[in-house]
Formats: C-alpha cells, sequence, structure tokens
C-alpha cells in the first residue's frame, strides 16, 4: 500500500468490524520501511489485528537474516494490534505457506 493509498485503506478497515486478521507483508531483504510503519499504526488505530509475513527469507543468510527480524521484531513492539509470531516465506521455496495456509484456516 503506497501513502496516497492510506485513505482508502483506513476507510476500508472503518467498514470491516469482523475483520479478524491483516497480513501485512515485509520483504526480509528491507525489514520493517517507513511505510509499513505507517499501515501498522493505522492498523493499531482501527484495532485490527495483524501478523507479520516476512517474504524473500531465502534471498539473506546469517547474520543479515537475524538483523531483519530483530528490525521487524522491534518495530512490532511498538503496536498493540500487532500478533507476536512472524511468519517466515519464500514463494520460490515454498517455504512457509504451509504455515501462513494453516494460520488462515484456524482464523476462517
Amino acid at each position: 500500500v503506497q501513502t496516497c493509498a492510506l485513505p482508502i485503506f483506513k476507510n476500508y478497515l472503518s467498514g470491516r468490524q469482523t475483520l479478524r486478521r491483516v497480513f501485512v507483508l515485509i520483504d526480509a531483504r528491507h525489514g520493517a520501511k517507513a511505510v509499513d510503519e505507517e499501515i501498522m499504526t493505522l492498523l493499531d488505530r482501527s484495532a485490527v489485528t495483524f501478523q507479520v509475513v516476512m517474504t524473500k527469507v531465502d534471498k539473506l543468510r546469517g547474520y543479515a537474516l537475524d538483523e531483519s527480524l530483530a528490525k521487524t521484531r522491534a518495530a512490532l513492539a511498538k503496536h498493540p494490534a500487532a500478533y507476536p509470531e512472524l511468519i517466515l516465506s519464500s514463494s520460490e521455496k515454498g517455504d512457509g505457506i504451509e504455515t501462513l495456509r494453516a494460520i488462515i484456516a484456524g482464523i476462517a
């Protein structure tokens, strides 16, 4: 979601009292960016629980991945609507897809 789309996103959220959880996709190569922080703050204000899915985790290894995860966890700690568990995924290798599907099935 680009910054200019945030008002549209806010309107969408305000009319969705039955929304159980939003999944925020964050590229593991970059960690949480300013736009991700804006979205998470908006979700907090809308009282919508959200969970972060870290994408492209296969593109990082060792310390770089640990640093990205730590940065994202630190960002999540500031958001009361954040679900604490990160989902680590890679569409290229299929990592985390079954976990994500199981979580969605459990919510539905």
